[in-house]
């Protein structure tokens, strides 16, 4: 089930991508080469579903205790565990995860919400607003062919795969760790366990291990 659920997820995160690379080819908006200011947020949430790849991708790389350990170490940083200041690798902003990141910081800087009125306005973080000459009001947002991505649809997206897991908004380490701890029960129920190999110089009792007390004679 998770297992299934983690390619739904990671399909999902494919079409957000495109959309996004889509609108910021048409549009210039850029993140700033190793900015980072919205990873270090302590306001980043995202839903236990959008963890499942991540959760799996940890367990891959035998990184998941060390992270598990982390969390319950540092229960009260709201931060992201994930981020690295000093991670410079062009493009990722700090995270170390930077593939299997959740739906917020695919977006963030490249979609918008709806306004009172029904009409889409892009939510620009502040780094990249200082950076576009005019501010968001010099984008044009409507556009046939590379709209501009919404939350609230790539919110519906995860929704619908899982309403239990893709409902509720969590901090980011308190989605992690409930990610994690779930597949890592489903991993440990459904990875077949090796059987005990005799060595060399070890054979296999010929007499029962704990031996029964000799049974009485029985009464005539």
């Amino acid at each position: 089930m998770l297992q299934e659920l983690e390619f739904q997820v990671l399909e999902v995160y494919r079409i957000l991508d495109a959309a996004v690379a889509g609108f910021a080819a048409r549009t210039g908006l850029c993140c700033p080469d190793g900015c980072g200011h919205c990873c270090s947020s302590e306001k980043v949430e995202a839903t236990v579903l959008e963890c499942i790849p991540l959760a799996f991708a940890l367990f891959r790389s035998l990184q998941a205790e060390l992270i598990l350990k982390r969390l319950e170490n540092d229960g009260h940083e709201r931060r992201c565990v994930l981020y690295r200041p000093d991670y410079t690798e062009a493009g990722v902003g700090g995270c170390t995860q930077y593939q299997y990141r959740a739906v917020v910081c695919r977006l963030f800087g490249f979609a918008g919400n709806h306004d009172r009125t029904g009409l889409p306005q892009l939510a620009m973080c502040r780094v990249m607003k200082e950076r576009t000459r005019g501010g968001p009001a010099t984008i044009k947002i409507d556009d046939a062919e590379s709209p501009m991505p919404l939350f609230v649809d790539a919110g519906l997206r995860i929704t619908t795969l899982h309403p239990a897991l893709g409902t509720v908004r969590l901090p980011i380490n308190m989605a992690l760790r409930e990610a994690l701890l779930k597949v890592g029960i489903m991993l440990a129920l459904t990875t077949p366990r090796t059987p005990s190999v005799l060595s060399d110089h070890e054979e296999p009792p010929n007499k029962p291990m704990f031996p029964c007390p000799p049974l009485g004679r029985r009464a005539a």
